[in-house]
Parts: C-alpha cells; structure tokens; sequence
C-alpha cells in the first residue's frame, strides 16, 4: 500500500472530491482527519468510511472562512494524530456571477475558503513538520481555471491562479524541509460543486471544448492526489497536475 503508516489531513472530505481522496488513501493504508463544515455528511462519511477499514478516521466540524479556528483544528488533528505526513487541502468555493456584480463580501468569502484558509493551515502544518524534522507532503487543490480565466468566475479563477504561485512558493522554501508541495487542476468533474455550477446556467454545456467528451470522475482525481502525496512522485514538487481530459490543450478551438 502507498500510504502504509502516514497520517493525512483532508479538508472539504465531507463528500464529493475530498470523500473520494480520504475513500482512496484509507485503501492505500493511511490514517485520516477529515475537516468539513458540513457536520451532517461529515459525520455520514467518517462512519461509512470506519466500516470500511479498521485504519484511524477521525475529523471536525470547521468552517474555514474563519481562519482562527482552522488554526486551531490544524492544531487539534496534529495532536490528536500524533503528527501530520499528508496535508490535503482540497475545500473550496465557487459562484458563477458576472463580474460587475460580484460583492465585496463574496469576493472575500471566496478568497478566504479558497486561499487564506489554506495558507493558514499550510503554514501551521508545515512549520510543525520543520521542527520534528519528519518531511511531508503536502497537495493542493486548484482547478483549470487557476490556468486560464473564463466569464462568471472572476473571483474563483483569481484564488485558483493564487493557489498555483502560493503552491510553487510554498515549495521552493519547504523542500530543504523534506516537505514536497504541489497541486492538481481539475476540470469539469462529476461533483456536487460543478453539477451546482450547471443548475445555476442550464445554458452550460461542460464538456464542448473537453477533446475526452465526458466529465471526469472523482476516482481519476483522487489518483492524482494519490500520486503527488506518495512517495511515487519523491522528486515531484512545485508542480500544478491537470486532470481535465486535454481541455486547457484545447484552448485554442474556436
């Protein structure tokens, strides 16, 4: 198994993406701590995924718009562990609106789920890894849209493109560390956020310019988390992976 042994942190494992990557890295062996303020399914997840496996599922109600308490979750999930190998931050938010209208409190609220929190929890984490010496890995989520704009997304392209400098960044400084730091571009995936994303413009077809024809899935995007957080990828870091079917290859069809 990939991840025998080592401890992950995931936020937004509640559902969607962030329950496929804890569903795909308790069969590869590792102990989890699920952060999600979805209390509900949080808590539907964790106890399905404890009848899964006997390996370590634990987790906690956060909102990461509120940055103290991430802090303090970070905290509580390295204690409660016994340490952090793996930080998956995977949590975010999106809202198609045009541009002229986006809010000031909206921009923010984007800004803080997508980029701050984070930075926040990153950096807790990543400085606990510095003084235990241990090294890790550590994978962020950005999307597509952190590579190229498009409409009605202004402020979640702009934390997307954020994510992939702070994740460079963030690797350049951490790797006499030991800590690898990298990030995977979804594309159109068969989630609850982008089937959300359809309600809000039927108009929208999201797999025109994909070449593949089709979404993907959760599985494929939880394979490349796998890959990035395992020692398969030892001399990958700074890097930004899309999983997007070659739709950014295809940016420029008419």
């Amino acid at each position: 198994m990939k991840l025998s042994g080592k401890k992950a942190l995931i936020t937004g494992g509640a559902q969607g993406i962030g329950q496929g990557i804890a569903e795909k890295f308790m069969r590869e062996g590792a102990e989890l701590y699920l952060l999600d303020v979805r209390s509900g399914e949080l808590k539907e997840t964790v106890e399905a995924l404890r009848g899964e496996s006997s390996s370590r599922v634990e987790y906690a109600v956060c909102d990461l718009s509120d940055l103290d308490a991430t802090v303090a979750a970070a905290e509580r999930a390295w204690s409660e562990m016994g340490g952090i190998d793996i930080l998956i931050n995977n949590a975010g938010i999106a809202f198609r609106e045009p541009f002229t209208g986006i809010s000031l409190e909206r921009w923010k609220k984007v800004m803080d789920v997508n980029v701050n929190a984070m930075f926040v929890l990153s950096q807790a984490i990543a400085n606990r890894m510095v003084e235990c010496g241990q090294g890790g890995s550590i994978v962020n989520m950005t999307s597509k849209n952190g590579l190229a704009g498009s409409s009605m997304l202004a402020h979640y392209n702009a934390s997307k493109g954020a994510v992939v400098l702070l994740t460079q960044s963030m690797a350049v400084e951490l790797a006499s560390h030991g800590i690898r730091v990298n990030a995977v571009a979804p594309g159109f995936i068969d989630t609850p956020l982008d089937r959300k994303l359809k309600q809000q413009d039927q108009s929208l077809n999201l797999t025109a310019r994909t070449p593949m024809g089709r979404l993907g899935s959760v599985e494929e995007v939880a394979n490349a988390f796998l890959f990035l957080a395992s020692d398969d990828a030892s001399y990958i870091t700074g890097t930004t992976l899309p999983v997007d079917g070659g739709h950014l290859a295809n940016a420029g069809e008419l």
